[in-house]
């Protein structure tokens, strides 16, 4: 069989594994993050988040389209198992070319070279296929999978043109008439284009590609080496930052050209566009055809295939058009669609130049020290609208007002000084809708309008010009640019430049200042010091002296020390260039690259999310690397003699041994010898795809989630060098001289041994140095072994099978360690999270949720599966766009719409992103006048009152005024629950404006006189004063229904310029607002029980004042919907925290399963819960009530986390602290009720659906507080049993942290260490509920006083021998007292018993 037929059963053979490793492992169903979303996409061709992803939407609708709903995502899940896979048997090819081309170097290629060779490839794809980030890709609905496979086959195809260029150069001309290696060059063109359809990382393959190209034309000289990575930067800009938006954004200037200018139909232009476009690349091919210009018309020919792959982006125009349930941003237009293949939404970042975080802007407005204005065009149809010339009364025109609201329309008013009326226009002149029926339904609500005035007596008040006017609008237009940063405090290359996280950027830069950089004073910290400064840093320090004044009030001092520590933690200096730089590599290269690298080539400590230096005790504990070699794992995480079960059982803990990162370095190294042409391509491909992303993406610090998916590609190419590494071997076995040898020791070992003496020398951690140091004894002993092996087995095929054997074994170990924590084939936990969340919603219920994994699960399993369509999910984030609030203006299956009836054009993006919360005092207080008088005269009362001695005169008469004042604060408590009326009562301000002196008061007076006697009467006056004041001091403060402050805030005369932003903001002078409850409706939809109206805690309105000085324009979409609230249908949240400026609401939310509904109940604090829902969910037994009165059961699913071996990851983790918390409460609800047997079915169905044995659902801190509830309910057998495997888990973290060296790792654990002895002292105490408290804390002689001698559920644990750690601890480190101290952080018990030995 000859080599080629060889390489591809080989080849094949590779791709079978993989195929079978991803299948088996893939999910089942949807995963989280946006793997919902992905699914949801391709299933229906709805449209996904920017920048789209067209191509891989079309494969997978076409994988699902004949699978029944609930396998639809099983399919688009094997879509890129399949596509993992062949990027797996590309990889093959390509490290067969590669080892091929090495093999000639050496001669010709005999059988051993053919086993080598193949080998080698199936060595590094098999690596590759069991890497940590590649297959966590390929087993999710996700574009990484199929980036992958793009990056892999263009890589191979420029490799094949390579091959086939050889191969033509030396063909016959018949042969050369038939093919030409060109045209891997179109391939690899088209599948560029394609791949921009899929994910832009497939164009950091480019410069690879274009120094193979350079390498086989051109003999190497420095300049044209240059030129050529130039060039090759040039067609990857050119591609990303010309191809991609510009033909676009050409497209939509002709087209805005062709409508707004030539009066041409929509669409006129782009189809004008795209004909010329056509017809000069076919003038051009055929140009260069006729004249022999073969490199141009390569060029030509290229850009067309790639304009070809790249036009699957037009499915997102047609499938936008179409306005499908899920269509974000909208991208109706080419104008849209710019911007969405821009991901204008995002936001932006400095790259080669830019500010620090704490960098100031300017101060002023003017125009060159801000951006360019603002502009966005959108595809709008334009009333204008015309005053009236008839003229209406006074008293007409808050009828008018309030008939114009539900528009959002406002008058103007003129009045006339003749005629004492007012003529009367509409304030809005121009009124645009963005689609036709949005624009009938406002005409006809028009015409609605005006009938109902004409009706009343008055003029038709809402007029337009006859003609609807079509164009592209700049919906920005006047919109100022942001303001430029003052260029004294920018730098080049700026890596830490996001506002609001300069605590984080100082801890990873080592932050000190720049010390010659003061920042300039804040001028509004200067209006509140004595003094103006110049710097920050001196403001800083006055602020600091006042804080630490012990003659200023408390109250004062405590916010000045607010304000000083936030100064700091923002940085007084601006940083130097130096810290920049600390930053990029301690942070963005080590901890976001390096980090990774080493999870898929060395091994990985756990799947928790690391933070590192701002991670606190995770530093060591959460998301390293791990090489499995203690003596090395010590000097960066501590003794790993006795590591915790918490790590060792963690599914992610995963240690190669540093095998495969060796082998990698073999074979990079060979190839660098061997084949530097070659090794630099490689080198290319890794560096593009790996360090390049780093500093293009400049990440921020506390990403949300892990990105080592992002890095997949430069593992890739590593893995490359790791089957080059088995060639390397059988070469080195079959080669090597003594000399060689001798060398290899001497570079290896002596080099290595060189690094570790220096770092210890200088004290700086030996990782490195010991890490070379294995490697370099193990690559030693390594070839020193083949060496003889290929001296006993010249020619022996053995001679090639050990090499390959050893690669294999090293991708086996990987694939071993990497198995459970990729094997995802039994678990649904997304999907069940996902059902979770609907089912705990009633029928027609509004559901707003917050984050990915809380939407993007519940958007598939609505959109794909049709579970629970009744149900309509709003996403907070997503609510502050325009597109969002529009899709929830209509209806979705069986939802219907949300009440927002804010006009579009009020919300649209650029208008209303925010609106700012100025209180307007004259608006706090109702009748604010009345106030301040009645405050005078409580201030004269008092002053009165506290006489030394009064005459029974003046007591009468302070009396009577005493008697007049509290008549006056009854009636202002009446007027504080009257929400409705923005003045006081009648009744009130009759009794401010009469008389103390009254008959009635003058009788009330004597008769206390003689019943209490001269003697007491002072006493109780101060008392009848105190009470008089406290009601003074709530005066009754102005209510605003959520309908006004809608109405305020969509009325374009409310707004102010701001300076911060150079623009007219809109803005709201007041902040408490209301919503009546409809009793009748409530009932009627099932949000409350008639028996409610009983509960003393029933609001018959809704009050909450809005939090914080800005409402976002997703809390506006709440007001909206609040004010058109008809308690119609349930309104439940899915957290409380996305609830932003509205979150004062919470008060009045009921926990309902794992959503959060809003009632009329005020049960205050965080809210209540629903006992009985709760328990019907847990049961599968809760009636969901449909629109027509039929009712199907409905409760949790858990996602088989049961399972023997079912995956349970960090990222699911985070669901299921969620779950586990409501379950406690529900438990401590249930207890406190005395219904013990339900409160334990609750705790035994959370235990066996979520065991913690094994870690297989691991414990976190809930569970102590569960398993405590046990003693609580009186099961002390199941209390014990859990309890003890929980308390060994804690017990076994505290003998890892007690034997850390208590100068370099205890640090960093302290508070971990605290948590941990708490949950142990928690379940001590919990299984000894029935013990006095005294008899509970009683010292253990026997243990040296070192523990309790009741032990509970501790009795059969090393808890005395931890103790006595502990105390040691606790006494070998006297700095830690306050910390030992604080009972937030350490069980202080303890401390006080170790006290006492001292």
């Amino acid at each position: 069989m000859n080599y080629q037929k060889l390489n591809n059963i080989t080849g094949w053979i590779v791709w079978g594994i993989a195929s079978f490793v991803f299948l088996s492992t893939m999910e089942q169903t949807t995963s989280l993050w946006d793997c919902g979303e992905y699914i949801t996409t391709a299933n229906k061709l709805e449209v996904g988040h920017p920048p789209g992803a067209p191509f891989f939407m079309m494969l997978g609708r076409l994988f699902s389209a004949f699978a029944s709903p609930e396998n639809a995502a099983m399919m688009v899940n094997s879509m890129s198992a399949l596509s993992s896979s062949f990027c797996v048997l590309f990889l093959f090819w390509s490290i067969t070319m590669l080892g091929r081309k090495l093999a000639l170097k050496s001669g010709e290629i005999d059988q051993n070279a053919t086993i080598a060779i193949l080998g080698s490839g199936a060595v590094g794809a098999l690596a590759y296929t069991f890497t940590d980030s590649f297959w966590f890709s390929a087993v999710e609905g996700e574009v990484y999978a199929m980036s992958s496979f793009f990056t892999a086959i263009v890589f191979w195809a420029i490799l094949k043109w390579d091959v086939e260029d050889d191969e033509y150069q030396s063909a016959s001309e018949n042969i050369k008439a038939q093919s030409h290696p060109n045209r891997w060059i179109l391939f690899i063109a088209y599948m560029i284009g394609l791949s921009i359809g899929v994910h832009l990382l497939n164009l950091l393959a480019i410069p690879a590609i274009v120094f193979v190209v350079y390498f086989k034309k051109y003999s190497f000289t420095w300049k044209s080496f240059i030129l050529a990575g130039i060039l090759s930067l040039v067609i990857l800009v050119g591609i990303q930052n010309f191809i991609i938006p510009k033909t676009v954004s050409i497209a939509d200037w002709v087209e805005r050209l062709f409508t707004n200018s030539f009066g041409l139909p929509f669409n006129s232009g782009a189809f004008f566009f795209l004909g010329l476009l056509i017809t000069l690349i076919v003038v051009g091919l055929r140009w260069t055809s006729s004249n022999g210009k073969t490199i141009i018309n390569t060029a030509i020919l290229s850009f067309a295939l790639v304009l070809i792959g790249y036009s699957s982006f037009v499915m997102i125009l047609v499938r936008s058009n179409a306005n499908p349930p899920l269509d974000e941003n909208n991208p109706e237009t080419l104008a849209q669609l710019q911007s969405y293949l821009g991901r204008e939404q995002y936001g932006s970042w400095p790259i080669g130049y830019g500010q620090y975080w704490n960098s100031p802007a300017f101060s002023d407005c003017d125009a060159d020290h801000r951006g360019p204005d603002k502009i966005k065009y959108m595809k709008l149809s334009s009333l204008k609208t015309k005053g009236i010339s008839e003229e209406v009364e006074a008293k007409d025109t808050n009828f008018i007002n309030s008939t114009l609201l539900p528009l959002n329309l406002h008058a103007r008013y003129i009045k006339n000084p003749q005629t004492k009326k007012y003529r009367s226009s509409i304030w809005e002149k121009n009124i645009s809708f963005i689609n036709e029926w949005e624009l009938n339904a406002f005409k006809s609500d028009c015409d609605s309008i005006n009938s109902l005035l004409k009706a009343n007596g008055l003029p038709k008040m809402i007029l337009f010009e006859k003609e609807v006017q079509k164009e592209y609008l700049n919906t920005l237009k006047g919109k100022k640019g942001d303001k430029n940063y003052l260029p004294e405090y920018c730098t080049i290359f700026p890596r830490m430049y996001r506002q609001g996280e300069g605590d984080k950027y100082k801890v990873w830069s080592d932050y000190r200042g720049d010390k010659d950089k003061p920042l300039p004073a804040l001028a509004q910290l200067n209006n509140m010091l004595p003094n103006n400064y110049q710097y920050r840093d001196q403001q800083y320090q006055a602020l600091r002296t006042i804080a630490d004044n012990t003659q200023y009030p408390k109250e004062q001092r405590d916010y000045v020390r607010d304000i000083s520590n936030n100064l700091y933690k923002d940085g007084l200096y601006i940083p130097s260039f130096g810290e920049n730089l600390a930053y990029l590599f301690n942070y963005q290269l080590n901890w976001m690259y390096w980090r990774y690298f080493m999870w898929n080539f060395s091994g990985r400590q756990n799947d928790i999310q690391g933070y590192g230096l701002t991670g606190g005790g995770g530093k060591i504990l959460e998301g390293n690397w791990l090489s499995g070699v203690n003596f090395i794992d010590n000097q960066r995480l501590g003794d790993q003699t006795n590591v915790s079960p918490d790590i060792t059982l963690n599914k992610g803990y995963n240690r190669y041994f540093m095998l495969p990162l060796l082998l990698g370095l073999i074979g990079l190294i060979f190839h660098m010898i061997k084949h530097p042409k070659g090794a630099f391509v490689v080198f290319m491909l890794y560096l593009l795809t790996g360090m390049a992303i780093v500093i293009y993406l400049n990440q921020k610090p506390a990403e949300p989630r892990e990105r080592d998916y992002a890095y997949a590609a430069s593992f890739y190419a590593f893995a490359i060098w790791i089957g080059l590494s088995v060639w390397a071997l059988y070469d080195f076995s079959k080669n090597a001289k003594a000399a060689q040898i001798k060398k290899v020791l001497m570079y290896a070992l002596g080099g290595s041994v060189g690094i570790l003496g220096f770092q210890f020398m200088t004290g700086n951690g030996m990782t490195l140095g010991l890490s070379l140091t294995y490697m370099a004894v193990i690559s030693c002993a390594l070839l020193y072994l083949l060496s003889l092996a290929g001296k006993q087995l010249k020619d022996s095929k053995v001679l090639a099978f050990i090499p390959l054997v050893i690669g294999l074994l090293v991708a086996g170990l990987m694939g071993y360690q990497n198995w459970d924590d990729h094997d995802r084939s039994n678990r649904s936990t997304a999907r069940d999270f996902a059902a979770n969340y609907l089912n705990s919603c009633d029928y027609n219920a509004i559901l707003f949720t917050n984050g990915d994994n809380d939407t993007f699960p519940l958007w598939y399993i609505q959109e794909v599966e049709g579970v629970r369509t009744d149900v309509r999910v709003a996403n907070m984030s997503l609510l502050s766009t325009d597109w969002h609030i529009n899709q929830m203006k209509k209806r979705a299956y069986e939802s219907d719409p949300l009440p927002i009836n804010m006009r579009e054009s009020v919300y649209r993006e650029g208008k209303r992103d925010y609106v700012l919360i100025n209180q307007n005092e004259k608006k706090k207080f109702k009748n604010i006048g009345l106030k301040r008088r009645m405050e005078k005269v409580l201030n004269d009362f008092k002053k009165r009152s506290n006489k030394p001695s009064l005459n029974n005169a003046e007591l009468r008469s302070l009396l009577k005024m005493a008697y007049w004042l509290k008549d006056i604060a009854d009636s202002l408590e009446k007027d504080r629950s009257d929400v409705e009326n923005k003045s006081l009562s009648k009744n009130t301000i009759s009794l401010i404006e009469g008389n103390p002196n009254d008959v009635s008061y003058e009788t009330k007076a004597r008769g206390f006189i003689s019943l209490a006697g001269a003697s007491k009467i002072k006493q109780q006056l101060l008392q009848l004063v105190s009470s008089i004041e406290k009601t003074y001091s709530k005066w009754p403060q102005r209510w605003y229904s959520a309908k006004e402050a809608i109405a305020f805030i969509s009325n374009d005369r409310n707004k102010k310029f701001q300076n911060f932003s150079c623009n007219n903001e809109s803005f709201i002078d007041f902040n408490k607002i209301y919503i009546k409850v409809n009793t009748e409706n409530a009932i009627k939809a099932g949000i409350m029980d008639s028996t409610d109206m009983q509960n003393p805690k029933f609001r018959t309105f809704i009050k909450w004042p809005l939090k914080g000085s800005m409402m976002y324009k997703a809390d506006i979409a709440v007001l909206s919907l609040l004010a058109n609230y008809e308690w119609d249908r349930p309104i439940y949240f899915a957290s409380i925290v996305g609830m932003q400026a509205n979150r004062n609401l919470q008060k009045h939310m009921y926990c309902e399963g794992l959503a959060y509904k809003l009632t009329p109940i005020e049960y205050g604090g965080t809210g209540g819960t629903h006992t009985e829902k709760m328990l019907a969910l847990l049961n599968k037994n809760y009636d969901l009530i449909k629109r027509n009165g039929d009712s199907v059961k409905v409760g949790f699913d858990w996602g088989n986390m049961k399972g023997e071996g079912v995956l349970v990851d960090y990222y699911t983790m985070r669901m299921v602290q969620n779950l586990r918390l409501q379950m406690m409460k529900l438990s401590d609800q249930l207890i406190a009720q005395n219904r013990y047997d339900e409160a334990l079915n609750v705790l035994n169905i959370t235990f066996e659906e979520m065991p913690v044995e094994n870690e297989q659902v691991p414990a976190d801190d809930i569970c102590y507080y569960l398993c405590a509830n046990y003693f609580e309910a009186g099961d002390t057998l199941k209390g014990n049993q859990i309890g003890q495997t929980l308390a060994n888990l804690q017990l076994d973290r505290l003998n890892f942290f007690s034997d850390l060296d208590k100068d370099i790792f205890l640090p960093y654990v302290w508070n971990e260490l605290g948590r941990a002895l708490f949950n142990v002292e928690m379940l001590r105490e919990a299984s000894l509920t029935n013990l006095d408290r005294t008899k509970m804390f009683e010292p253990n002689t026997a243990n040296n006083n070192a523990s309790f001698l009741e032990k509970g559920v501790l009795a059969n644990t090393n808890y005395d021998q931890l103790c006595l750690k502990l105390r040691a601890v606790y006494r070998e480190n006297p700095g830690k007292r306050s910390f030992f101290e604080n009972q937030q952080k350490f069980p202080v018990y303890y401390t006080q018993l170790w006290k006492s030995g001292i």
